[in-house]
């Protein structure tokens, strides 16, 4: 179920060092995946746990991650996510359970049987919010983001494990499960509302409806949001139903969806706005040679463009489009990319290189998604200058200097070496018959001769 009330008040900015001394506890963290510097950093936090469970937690995070990372189609994206275990220590183990004031007696909302009491956890979550028995949340999240502030400011999803088997979890901003034997789903479920903004496709209550990725009040097969999965793996649009408001919002499948009943999978609507997260935090080109900061002077022969390392899901494909001064080279789709000096025009003071890098899948058919999550790098280059040319003249071949270049002349084949100025070979080519090689304007030195290309 989501939470849409966080109770943030404020954020304070402490050292990690003097976060651990105010706090009086080491707060160990456990590296349970590190994937990458680009990957989502998604951490578990625990409540409840006093320090003699907290290898209870750990166990219980791992779990949960293991069963997130089986869910389609996060079973091909577990390498996107470095995972991480905050061990938290409560005084008291649990969660309280203070119930809501009815006729001057203290209740469960919704007649649940754990006895009414409090318990003295670090983060104070709790059950019965917002009337809610199972919406397990803190009075003041302000403790979650106080501690992932000093700690781990770079995280960008978090959960909080409850020490309790009672049945209870909530989305929002941060996720919250317990330990209920259907925990894993509802761990699964809860990931949905926080890391996609999914709503529930069940009928939580009318201040739950509005316009979701999987929810819209448009029930128009050729204008609603998921039109192009429209007919499609059962894909409609359903009436949430629940109240006469709730009679007037849909759903894209009826029954089937995780995000309505448990121990089911997504729904392509569902899939690919979780793909569309994915996309969103994660850039698919995560390392390239060479830099593309400052130009590149080309000095030799050929220089090659590699993506040494990008992201993509278990089975996936990565659909490289490589630019040379804006044209496609449609012959070139791999992770690289070999420029040869000689195929560049020399007229030219600079050229730009740029590739294109996708993410194919199956699980998106928004043709919006296509263009707004493809990862482009561009670098800028210029032929270094060219000083000397090794030849030889014979009764058989001549050379003399031309507009734009050099002309070559030769009966039979005759082999040409360009050097720069380094002393690197640019180019090695035979002529033979006649030919202009383009050249940048400057002094050649040919066979002992100065020779000028304007």
């Amino acid at each position: 179920m989501v939470n849409t009330f966080d109770n943030v008040k404020s954020i304070r900015r402490i050292s990690a060092s003097d976060f651990r001394k105010q706090e009086g506890q080491d707060f160990p963290i456990d590296t349970i995946q590190y994937a990458g510097p680009e990957a989502i950093n998604f951490v578990l936090l625990g409540d409840g746990y006093t320090a003699k469970e907290q290898r209870k937690f750990l166990t219980a995070a791992k779990n949960l991650y293991n069963a997130l990372f089986t869910k389609i189609p996060m079973n091909k994206y577990k390498k996107w996510f470095n995972l991480y275990a905050i061990e938290v220590i409560s005084n008291e183990s649990g969660i309280s359970h203070p119930g809501v004031l009815k006729n001057g007696v203290y209740v469960c909302p919704e007649g649940s049987s754990l006895p009414i009491k409090t318990v003295d956890t670090y983060f104070g979550i709790h059950f019965d919010s917002y009337n809610i028995h199972r919406l397990p949340c803190p009075n003041d999240a302000n403790k979650i983001y106080n501690l992932l502030k000093a700690l781990m400011p770079d995280y960008e999803m978090v959960g909080i494990l409850c020490n309790t088997s009672e049945y209870g979890g909530a989305g929002g901003s941060y996720l919250t499960c317990t330990t209920h034997s259907s925990a894993p789903e509802i761990f699964i479920h809860e990931f949905g509302h926080t890391f996609a903004s999914l709503a529930d496709e069940y009928y939580a209550g009318d201040s739950y409806l509005g316009e979701y990725a999987n929810q819209t009040a448009n029930n128009n097969s050729n204008t609603i949001k998921w039109k192009h999965w429209w007919g499609l793996s059962n894909v409609g649009a359903f009436p949430i139903g629940g109240s006469t408001k709730g009679n007037g919002y849909y759903k894209p499948v009826n029954g089937t969806c995780e995000m309505e009943y448990l121990n089911k999978e997504f729904c392509p609507v569902c899939r690919e706005a979780i793909i569309e997260s994915l996309h969103n935090r994660v850039k698919v080109i995560a390392e390239y040679e060479p830099a593309s900061d400052k130009t590149i002077t080309i000095e030799q022969e050929e220089i090659t463009i590699a993506i040494t390392r990008y992201y993509k899901g278990t089975g996936n494909k990565v659909n490289f489009q490589w630019l040379l001064d804006g044209k496609v080279l449609e012959n070139e789709t791999t992770d690289h990319l070999v420029i040869k000096y000689d195929s560049l025009d020399a007229s030219k003071t600079s050229h730009t290189v740029r590739v294109k890098a996708q993410e194919i899948n199956t699980f998106v058919k928004d043709p919006k998604h296509e263009s707004n999550h493809t990862t482009t790098i561009t670098w800028r280059l210029k032929l270094g200058e060219t000083v000397g040319i090794e030849a030889f003249a014979h009764e058989d071949f001549s050379i003399e200097s031309r507009s734009g270049g050099l002309f070559f002349k030769s009966e039979k084949p005759h082999a040409v070496t360009i050097y720069n100025l380094n002393g690197h070979r640019v180019a090695h080519l035979n002529v033979c018959g006649e030919e202009l090689i383009n050249l940048p304007r400057g002094l050649y030195i040919v066979d002992g001769k100065k020779m000028l290309v304007d």
